[in-house]
């Protein structure tokens, strides 16, 4: 269920210095797996480094994937955040803003119904397509290497595919286990709470959404918990 915040989740845009701190500080974590990789190198090594660098598009195709479904319903979607932090771009795509952050690690979709038909069969639908999207995508990875997925190996063909697959399962799993998340005073619900709540929600509700359908006035959002943690 959109929890209604008080807070504004705006944020500024990333200073030069702050670009600067990002870059430095990847390049450093960069360096720490480049040097542990080449230290008696074996394929299996490469793990760690690609689940994280998968990680960060997973965020996004995530994030999509809700905007996409919001979309596909009718609903309309007022922002898409990809990241937590200082923003570093942002984009207007079909109406939608779009914004990509310095902390690529989570990301949150603002939707609102633009007229009521089955308003919380269809929000529960828009809060699992993120998770829905991360397992299709482990589906796939398992149609193409069928057993070889939990085997192990030292091809780096399959081991990449098996580090998208781990970070896909990683990432839909966590945020289909139900439980609300604190930011400061307001409790966010994550996915797999957002599934439940939404068939819960009284209908009234979604039609008081309806009437601040503006960015400036509604306050209504959804965030997708990825790690418990959130911008």
């Amino acid at each position: 269920m959109p929890e209604r915040f008080d807070a504004n989740d705006e944020k500024p845009p990333a200073t030069s210095s702050e670009r600067w701190m990002l870059v430095v500080f990847s390049l450093i974590l960069l360096g720490f797996f480049v040097a542990d990789i080449a230290v008696n190198f074996q394929p299996i090594k490469l793990t760690a480094l690609l689940f994280l660098l998968f990680w960060m598009p997973l965020v996004a195709l995530h994030e999509a994937a809700h905007a996409v479904v919001a979309h596909a319903l009718g609903w309309r979607v007022l922002k898409t955040v990809v990241g937590m932090g200082s923003v570093l771009g942002q984009w207007t795509i079909g109406g939608t803003s779009v914004e990509l952050r310095m902390i690529p690690l989570v990301g949150f979709v603002r939707t609102v119904p633009t007229r009521i038909r089955q308003p919380n069969v269809e929000n529960a639908l828009i809060y699992f397509a993120g998770p829905g999207v991360e397992l299709l995508l482990v589906a796939v990875i398992y149609a193409i290497l069928g057993a070889d997925l939990l085997r192990s190996s030292t091809d780096a063909w399959v081991i990449t595919l098996q580090s998208l697959a781990l970070a896909a399962t990683v990432g839909g799993v966590l945020n289909l286990i139900p439980m609300p998340v604190r930011e400061g005073d307001r409790s966010i619900p994550n996915d797999g709470l957002g599934i439940i709540l939404s068939l819960l929600t009284p209908r009234e509700q979604f039609e008081e959404m309806m009437k601040h359908r503006d960015e400036e006035a509604i306050s209504e959002g959804r965030r997708s918990c990825r790690v418990g943690r959130f911008p």
